[in-house]
């Protein structure tokens, strides 16, 4: 059952990414220190996801632990809805919950030379996202003093672990009825 889930294209993950960059990033040694934070995921060479680049508070514990032990996971939640029985014309219908998400693992290392650069990228896409041309120089000289707060890091992949949740083992009434339950919710758009 899982499988059906976890069967999604690439170029549908590194969109979801995008669309939904925030996401906790947990460090294997000490997950009590996860971090909520933006990542832009990267391509490599054969236009597959390769990395994850993104920055993490200085002075924190996960931090710490991650120069130490860089194992971590990064976990994306996108859209999401309870999808009540109500909804559903059949009988016996059980309540079930639909959302879009992303596992990955790999080896986070904090690197001080990619701070600038992570956070001109989510500044970017963010801004770019936003039909918003603003750029961090308009934050002037502060801008040097906030990123002496932070520290960036690349993650590289190891493993990504999508799971779509969107209406797939539904009969095609079931389904067509949960679309039509969520017209106007951003699910609606992550369903096939």
């Amino acid at each position: 059952m899982s499988a059906q889930f976890e069967n999604v294209a690439l170029d549908e993950v590194v969109r979801f990414v995008e669309a939904y960059p925030l996401a906790w990033i947990v460090p294997v040694g000490a997950p009590d220190e996860a971090r909520l934070m933006p990542l832009m995921m990267e391509l490599g060479a054969d236009g597959k996801p390769a990395t994850l680049l993104g920055h993490l508070p200085l002075k924190s514990l996960a931090t710490d632990m991650l120069r130490t032990n860089p194992a971590a996971v990064c976990l994306f939640l996108g859209p999401n809805a309870y999808i009540p029985p109500g909804w559903i014309s059949k009988p016996g219908w059980a309540p079930t919950w639909n959302f879009v998400s992303l596992k990955v693992t790999g080896d986070l290392v904090p690197d001080e030379s990619l701070t600038d650069e992570s956070v001109r990228k989510v500044v970017h896409h963010m801004e770019s996202r936003a039909g918003s041309d603003w750029t961090v120089e308009r934050v002037g000289a502060r801008f040097e003093h906030l990123l002496r707060g932070i520290i960036g890091f690349r993650m590289r992949i190891e493993r990504l672990t999508p799971r779509f949740k969107t209406g797939q083992d539904e009969s095609e009434q079931s389904y067509a009825e949960i679309l039509s339950a969520l017209t106007g919710h951003p699910l609606r758009d992550w369903m096939r």
